[in-house]
């Protein structure tokens, strides 16, 4: 397992007056300490050739193959946390996409929602879980505050068996030292708490020390904050002037922006080294090639950027990464999907690579980095029966428009999780809010 979990000293402090749960649009109820549970719930053709055109028939463009099926996979654990939870703090969502303010917020206190990172926790059982930015934009999200979750976790294995979730504690981002060189929502606030409007938060790291790395789509920019959750440095931006169209020098049109919105900082892990945070760009930078982000590498004790950026290349059916997470070293693991969801979804895949390789070979520079498939999660086996309301048989499918979590257990395990962008609809049916779904995968071929 990746050592990177986060030393629990402070963090025990946090849980000391932070526990809480929450509630499922009722009020919060009081629930018992995280008790030790596992985080890992299990036991463990040949080509055709093409047929000749025939004399003066049209030529059509020809459409690259799907890759191929990955080892199988098998689904052993699952929590279904409820769309509709909130926890304590003021009410939120009062805004629309426009930034225009409504007579009432929409609701009473902040949502639970928008997991789009996650960290194995300070105890057995418990996880971090970074917030999105609220409702999905800038301009709707400035009475939505930023933070960290704490979770206590057991995921139900079999027919039959019971899951648990409790939110165990919240670490609310902020900026008390002034780091932040751009206006915050509210600068009268001593506080100076971080809002949806302020950054959009899609990547996660805890650090050995106990600190967090934050990867933002904003910027794009890299935010480091204390145990406690305050910004302890200035913003760090990307080499080169790449800034999105939510950067403050675009908004004031004294720049362009070189990202588009949404497809800054999406996947973001520590490095075996504990020490190099890795990167890949959501979006195609200006300039470079389509369907290619870029992979880039920040030294946290250096304070820079390393060179040699790399080529992440996308399928011709997917749009974007949404995360990646470390099995050793520099190699990693990298979600990729389509822009689709429910039944209309075809490609959610998680793919391995590796860096040292790429690092090392010079032929490799300018060219996209080799990848591996190694799991389809729209084609997930339910032998177990987990996933009591499936035929049996029939696979089991994660069709999440936003799949943006994943995290390496060990070489036959890992934790997917959706980023429910509450209040959407579409992944589980038309008319149903998404849930936000843990789920614990065993794969048949190590890592």
């Amino acid at each position: 397992m990746p050592a990177n979990t986060p030393r629990t000293s402070v963090a025990a402090a946090i849980l000391a007056v932070c526990s809480l749960t929450f509630s499922s649009g009722g009020p919060a109820q009081t629930t018992a300490k995280p008790a030790a549970a596992p985080q890992n719930p299990g036991a463990p053709a040949a080509k055709k050739r093409p047929a000749a055109k025939k004399p003066g028939a049209a030529s059509k463009r020809s459409v690259p193959a799907p890759p191929p099926p990955p080892p199988f996979v098998e689904l052993i654990g699952t929590v279904v946390m409820p769309a509709d939870a909130f926890r304590g703090g003021p009410p939120a969502g009062q805004f629309n996409d426009e930034g225009r303010r409504a007579p009432m917020p929409r609701f009473e206190s902040q949502p639970v929602q928008g997991v789009s990172s996650i960290k194995p926790g300070p105890t057995a059982g418990a996880w971090w879980a970074l917030s999105d930015n609220g409702f999905g934009k800038k301009w709707n999200s400035p009475d939505y505050r930023l933070c960290i979750y704490l979770f206590e976790l057991r995921p139900r294995t079999g027919p039959g068996t019971d899951s648990r979730n409790a939110l165990q504690g919240v670490i609310e981002l902020s900026d008390p030292a002034k780091f932040f060189p751009w206006r915050l929502t509210d600068e009268h606030d001593p506080e100076r708490i971080f809002t949806g409007a302020d950054a959009d938060p899609e990547s996660l790291v805890a650090m050995p020390d106990g600190t967090f790395w934050v990867g933002d789509e904003f910027g794009p920019w890299l935010l480091h904050f204390s145990a406690d959750g305050e910004l302890v440095g200035p913003p760090v931006e990307l080499p080169e002037i790449v800034f999105s169209p939510e950067h403050p020098l675009v908004l004031s049109h004294l720049l362009r922006p070189r990202v588009a919105s949404s497809r800054g900082f999406e996947a973001m892990d520590l490095a075996g080294d504990d020490k190099t945070l890795v990167t890949i760009l959501e979006g195609t930078v200006a300039g470079d090639a389509p369907k290619t982000l870029r992979l880039q590498r920040y030294d946290t004790i250096a304070n820079k950027w390393l060179p040699g950026t790399l080529i992440y290349a996308l399928d011709p059916d997917t749009v974007s990464v949404t995360e990646m997470s470390l099995v050793e070293g520099n190699r990693f693991l990298v979600v990729e999907r389509d822009e689709f969801e429910g039944d209309a979804a075809k490609a959610k895949r998680v793919y391995s690579i590796d860096l040292d390789k790429a690092l090392a070979d010079k032929t490799q520079a300018g060219k996209p980095l080799p990848k591996k498939l190694v799991i389809d999660l729209l084609h997930i086996g339910n032998a177990r029966g987990v996933a009591e309301a499936l035929p049996p048989g029939s696979p089991f499918r994660f069709p999440y428009l936003t799949t943006e979590s994943i995290q390496v257990l060990d070489r036959t395990h890992v934790v997917v999780v959706n980023d429910n962008n509450f209040p959407a609809k579409g992944g589980r049916g038309a008319g149903v809010n998404d849930p936000t779904e843990w789920i614990w995968l065993e794969l048949a071929s190590p890592l």
